[in-house]
Order: structure tokens, then sequence, then C-alpha cells
């Protein structure tokens, strides 16, 4: 669908006049231009402008449609590859960097203001050296925060279920570097899980009354770190580790997450880690870091939102056998209209958008589809 074909079936299906329609076209060829065209999950050769004109002729009722056309327009957080990557950064730049730069000082019992030191230096680079980088999804961009933080390939995972072959390699690459900066270091020190969005924090660490455990990526990557190693075997993640070491320290980063999330992980992680550390063996202490954090009243405002709400609770943009699968069971889903776990978010990433979001956005039913269609992973 050409521009100015979808340009003027958008004025019919809105029912503007020839000067709103001049108002409001540059507005969306730009947010289209800037942002909305990559969308990652469009089909070769859709565009905004056309996806918008479906989604929209799917609405029947004119009013309907102009609440749905202004939410799009004034609320839609749409966060692009360019952005999601800078975030990437930012999490070395603020956050893993001065870690290791504090464990630095730490370690030569120097002030922190002491950084360019030449021993604190050189201290911080057997740091950074030692600090294994864990992904914990296909999302999490490993490979940009690698390149732009400088870290070796032997040091990041891109999933935390590596093959023994890897684990030695690893150690083996590690002992070598260590040897250089004047280290005996033989184990990673520092660990980083990092990926980049998280709405309902359900999918890293949640307890499942129905079996009576505990599940999530968070849950799996502990477990591993903390498992006991058979002389001469390097089967789980626990191999990187100094086996004499009593305590593990996990930084916990993601590049944006709301502020629900931050607090289920925190209080499904406090709960696990206490239920068990008897089979542990091991104490961890996990600490969350957020580059950039969605405050609540971004979902509140939608929740409270009469007429908005109105129209996302239409059964005729609301397929519930498509929407209400069993993964979407694990959250709350009274309200299946605002999201995955009634999260209420009006945010799409330009490689997919969240099940947190809300489903008129996203959902792919025959009977009505989405203006940025997603993917499903589960």
């Amino acid at each position: 669908m050409n521009s100015n074909l979808a340009n003027k079936l958008l004025a019919s299906i809105m029912n503007w006049e020839p000067q709103q329609l001049a108002a409001e076209r540059p507005v969306l060829e730009f947010m289209g231009s800037m942002k909305y065209d990559s969308y990652d999950r469009y089909m070769p050769g859709t565009r905004f402008m056309s996806s918008l004109v479906q989604w929209l002729n799917q609405i029947e009722d004119p009013n309907e449609r102009a609440v749905l056309f202004s939410f799009v327009k004034q609320r839609l957080m749409f966060i692009s590859s360019t952005q999601m990557n800078y975030l990437v950064d930012l999490l070395y730049d603020s956050i893993i960097r001065p870690m290791l730069l504090k464990k630095a000082t730490n370690k030569l019992s120097m002030p922190s203001y002491m950084l360019s030191n030449n021993k604190v230096q050189a201290q911080f680079a057997i740091e950074k050296r030692s600090s294994l980088v864990i992904g914990l999804s296909d999302g999490a961009h490993t490979d940009i925060l690698r390149r732009s933080a400088g870290f070796s390939n032997e040091q990041v995972l891109t999933n935390y279920y590596p093959d023994e072959k890897k684990i030695k390699d690893m150690l083996v690459k590690l002992h070598k570097d260590m040897k250089k900066l004047g280290s005996d270091n033989k184990f990673f020190h520092s660990i980083y899980l990092i990926d980049d969005f998280t709405a309902s924090g359900k999918s890293f660490v949640r307890y499942d009354s129905s079996d009576g455990e505990y599940h999530g990526k968070l849950a799996k990557i502990i477990e591993e770190l903390c498992k006991a190693q058979e002389a001469g075997k390097t089967e789980h993640l626990s191999a990187l580790l100094d086996p004499e070491t009593d305590i593990i320290y996990l930084d916990i980063l993601f590049c944006m997450a709301t502020q629900k999330a931050q607090k289920n992980i925190k209080k499904s992680l406090n709960m696990y880690l206490e239920d068990r550390k008897e089979v542990l063996g091991k104490k961890v202490e996990c600490h969350i870091h957020v580059v950039q954090p969605l405050e609540e009243v971004i979902s509140s405002n939608i929740r409270d939102d009469k007429e908005l709400n109105a129209v996302l609770m239409n059964p005729k943009y609301l397929i519930k056998e498509h929407v209400i699968t069993d993964a979407y069971k694990v959250g709350k889903h009274d309200n299946p209209h605002l999201g995955f776990d009634e999260c209420s978010l009006p945010v799409v990433l330009s490689h997919n958008t969240p099940n947190n979001s809300l489903p008129v956005l996203w959902q792919d039913a025959k009977e009505f589809r989405g203006l940025f269609p997603r993917i499903s992973r589960h």
C-alpha cells in the first residue's frame, strides 16, 4: 500500500476533513519513518501507515476508533533498536564499570577518588577480566555489550547452559590472561546476568503453588552456580567459580524494567533463597540494577482510563482464546485485556511486542490483528 493511498484510506476511516488530514499526516509519517516502520515483525514491504489503516479499519465504532488512535498517538512507547543499543552501552558505562572500579579500590584499600592511580587501573583490569557475563534471553544483546565494554569472547555466555568444552576453554583462557595481568587467579569472581526488558518478572523467578516448586531463569542459574562438581568434571556453571567460595554475588542488570518487575523479582528471589538455602549449600546475594526504569504511573494511567478500557474489553477486539494461552495463565489474568499479569503497558520493542503490553496492540488472530503483531516465544 503506497503512502498516498494509505493517507486517503485513513482520512476515510477516521472521517477527517482535508484540513485535519493535512495536520495529522506529517506527524504520523514522521513517527513511522523515525521508528515504527522498523518494527521487525512487519511483513516485507509493510509500513506503519498501512498497518495503522488496516488496524483502525477493524474498529467498527467511530468513537472507539478515535479512542485507539489517540492512544497510539499520545501514549505508545516504541523502543527502537538504536535506543536499546544505547541502553546496552549504558549497562557497562553507568553500572558495571563503576562497580569494577569500586572493587579495585577496595581490594587495594585505597580511597575511591584515586581511580586513575596505576595500581588501581592494573587491579581494575584484573577485576574486569575475571567478570562473567551471562545473557538471560536472546534479547540480552550480549554481543553489543561485549564490544562496547571490551570484554573477551571467553567471558561472555549467551545462555546459562554451556557445554563442558566451552567451560573448560573459558577457564584455560582466563588463567592465561590472568598470568599476563600478573595474577594467579584461576576463577571468575564477579557475575553479571543481563537482559533487555522485564515487565512482570515472572519469567525470572516465581513460586508455583500447584507443584510447590520455584521456576524461572534465575532459579535455574543459581542452582547451576551452586552445583557440586565431581573431580575433573566441568559440567555446570559452578566450575567457573572458586569451589572454596562460601558466598556468591550476583548482579542482575536490565536495560529496561518496570517498578512492578523489580519488586516481584526481589520478593520472589528472597523467598527462593531462604527456602532453598539448605539445598544450595552456599549463600547467594543478588542485586538488581536497571538503566531505564518504567514508573508505575504509566500502567496506572491506562488502568484508570475508563473510556480506553471499555474499548480494550470489547470481545470484538480481544480474542480470548488467542490471548489467554497456558503461558499467559502463569500471571494474573482476571482482566486479560491489560496484558500478561495485567501489566497494562503501552510498550513496543523494535524486535517484538511484549505480551505484557495491551493485547489490542499485539494479538495476531484471524478475527483481529494488532497494530504490532508479536511472535510468541512460548
